[in-house]
């Protein structure tokens, strides 16, 4: 459910992974040409979509997501805000002379309903995000988990799909090989 930004008090990333599990995210065309190498990447009724595995995004890792800069999708990079070109007067945020609508999804739980305390901040930047102005969010960078020069030849290696086990954390192989080294992450249940 998204209410219109006017009516939340504030936000702030801690990094949980909730969003990760619960959405499922949607890529545009750019992005699925940029991850479909990946073998994570499905096309439902003419649209892209990241593949989960149960709840399991194949990109994240622990709370974090391996994708970053570039290659992190533009749903991720603004999440838990939704911009739109027609809404509610309530959402109506005007960025250089152009008037957009932006919505917070409620399912996140560092989310505090109420009068904007921070929120014109926020939005100003996840507004800079979606016109591409601005590349990576502030609000959710974790600039540790970087691996840019790796994604272009990131490739699943062997895995089972199946539901993970609730509460355990994934495992498996993933394999991201880099011009340097190798590094393992793990994915699923096995």
């Amino acid at each position: 459910m998204r209410v219109p930004w006017r009516r939340v008090a504030s936000w702030h990333c801690t990094a949980c992974g909730k969003c990760c599990r619960e959405y499922t995210v949607r890529l545009n065309f750019y992005e699925y040409l940029r991850l479909k190498n990946t073998g994570f990447v499905e096309e439902k009724a003419g649209k892209y979509y990241i593949k989960k595995f149960g709840k399991t995004c194949p990109f994240q890792t622990g709370n974090y997501c391996m994708l970053q800069k570039k290659n992190k999708p533009i749903a991720c990079k603004l999440f838990p805000f939704v911009i739109l070109k027609k809404g509610e007067k309530e959402a109506l945020y005007e960025f250089n002379g152009e008037e957009y609508y932006v919505y917070v999804e409620l399912g996140c739980p560092n989310l505090k309903l109420g009068k904007p305390e921070n929120m014109e901040i926020l939005v100003k930047e996840a507004m800079q995000l979606y016109l591409g102005i601005k590349k990576m969010p502030f609000f959710q960078y974790h600039p540790q988990l970087e691996y840019p020069h790796c994604l272009q030849i990131l490739h699943p290696s062997s895995y089972t799909r199946g539901e993970p086990q609730s509460g355990h954390t994934p495992t498996g192989a993933f394999s991201v090989t880099c011009t340097d080294s190798l590094v393992l992450f793990s994915l699923f249940s096995k």
